[in-house]
């Protein structure tokens, strides 16, 4: 029984130590660093509605179910101000369709002005 936990235990850290050595060749690092660089270059877009929310349970409802739409990459919600600011990919959704969602969890939204 010992020889089997001796041999698992030596075959983990083998590989551990491939995977530690293939990790810092240095093509590796600039593979996962340009595969990053297109994560954050994908084009989003951002929009912010005026809506009839009023308390933190309306906040809660609003994260809830919009975090999840298709296409939703960021979700800012402002109780005080009554914003909805979405940040989305626009090949996925769009304003109409994040509008429609908003209104189906019973709140009015409007496209607010962008702030300056």
């Amino acid at each position: 029984m010992k020889r089997i936990i001796i041999t698992v235990l030596l075959g983990l850290f083998a590989v551990a130590f491939y995977a530690q050595s293939v990790l810092a060749e240095p093509g590796y690092a600039t593979v996962l660093q340009d595969n990053n660089k297109k994560k954050v270059d994908k084009k989003t877009a951002t929009v912010t509605f005026k809506t009839t929310i009023h308390c933190k349970n309306c906040v809660k409802k609003v994260n809830d179910n919009i975090a999840f739409e298709k296409g939703v990459k960021d979700l800012k919600i402002s109780l005080d101000e009554k914003l909805v600011t979405i940040t989305y990919d626009p090949s996925k959704t769009d304003e109409a369709t994040l509008t429609k969602a908003l209104e189906k969890l019973g709140y009015k939204a409007e496209k607010a002005e962008p702030q300056k």
